[in-house]
């Protein structure tokens, strides 16, 4: 039997240089239909591929320089392509107790996405991988639910979003404008507008959509729940070369961007293992005082996302700049206050 992994990571780079999102999409598909006993012809291959018989002539070359065994034969006349016989595209998968572990995180990891394609899309795949284990392997997989728990508080609704977020992925993979009725929670009425979607982005237990919006012609990030319909439109678009997302990411602290700013809190001797314990933003700096109190640094975009993280400390932590932020928290905690008297 030819083995399949080694030869996957040479599709893979063989694959960087080709076009994205619907080529490498026809190609997965082109394996699948040459893997059958009978295999097909160029002319088949063509109507279900539904392209031109020189790009499936195309595919073939750049399946083959991968180092897929693509072979043909001669039948009654008439030339069929098919893999050699033996080799398996979906080789029998042999995973190890860590892996196992793994994949079962990731399930977890994603379960706040419960309801959407892509959570359907994973437990469809555990199955397919739980079906290939051996039966005391595949035990011990369901049954790390007793030992590993994995929980994840505010979790968003995306039961509803199947058709939206089925059609944003493809949208960003194809490089397709999608049309979007976008309802904004401090608008009356939802708004229709047009983006060029560069990315989803998974964060913070929350689905978002990033791209240049057409009506504000400014790059946006969009709630995914709060879309309530997507199209596709028959224009295609290119990410512009200065769009870089790492950098993009770096200046929120957590979905909103913009210009940097420095902020400075003072965290009490009693939070400061807590806070030495995680990353809260990649631009973070931390110092400690004498009394064993920490100052943090952060340079992030939106005041508005570090307040409301702020608030849950209480008096544990302390603004020192901007002193606009701290203003707004003492602003926010009287009005919390009077809020809370009034009950």
């Amino acid at each position: 039997m030819v083995e399949c992994g080694s030869l996957v990571s040479r599709f893979r780079r063989v694959g960087t240089s080709m076009p994205r999102g619907d080529q490498l999409t026809r190609q997965w598909k082109l394996m699948q239909l040459l893997a059958g006993h009978i295999g097909r012809t160029l002319a088949q291959l063509t109507q279900e591929l539904g392209v031109t018989k020189r790009t499936v002539q195309r595919d073939i070359e750049v399946l083959s320089e991968a180092g897929f065994p693509i072979t043909s034969d001669m039948r009654n006349g008439t030339v069929f392509w098919h893999l050699i016989e033996g080799f398996h595209a979906e080789a029998p998968i042999s995973l190890t107790l860590t892996e196992q572990m793994a994949l079962y995180f990731s399930k977890g990891l994603f379960k706040p996405l419960h309801g959407s394609p892509i959570y359907e899309s994973l437990e469809s795949a555990m199955r397919k991988i739980g079906s290939q284990l051996p039966a005391q392997s595949f035990k011990f997989l369901r049954g790390l639910g007793q030992g590993i728990a994995i929980s994840s508080f505010g979790w968003k609704d995306y039961s509803h979003s199947k058709e939206v977020i089925d059609t944003l992925t493809r949208a960003v993979f194809n490089k397709f404008t999608a049309r979007i009725i976008h309802h904004a929670p401090y608008r009356e009425k939802a708004t229709e507008r047009e983006v060029d979607p560069y990315r989803l982005w998974y964060v913070n237990n929350g689905l978002y959509l990033v791209g240049h919006d057409h009506r504000e012609n400014a790059l946006r990030t969009f709630a995914v729940e709060r879309i309530q319909s997507a199209k596709l439109t028959n224009r295609r678009f290119e990410i512009p070369p200065d769009f870089n997302f790492d950098e993009f990411q770096k200046t929120a602290f957590n979905v909103i961007w913009g210009e940097p700013q420095e902020v400075k809190i003072r965290f009490s001797a009693s939070q400061a293992p807590y806070i030495r314990e995680r990353t809260w933003h990649s631009s973070q700096q931390i110092g400690t005082a004498t009394d064993g109190s920490i100052i943090l640094t952060l340079r992030v975009a939106d005041l508005d996302e570090v307040k409301r993280w702020l608030i849950g400390f209480g008096a544990e932590a302390a603004v020192l700049t901007p002193a606009e932020l701290e203003m707004e928290i003492a602003d926010e905690c009287r009005r919390m206050a009077k809020g809370c008297n009034s009950l």
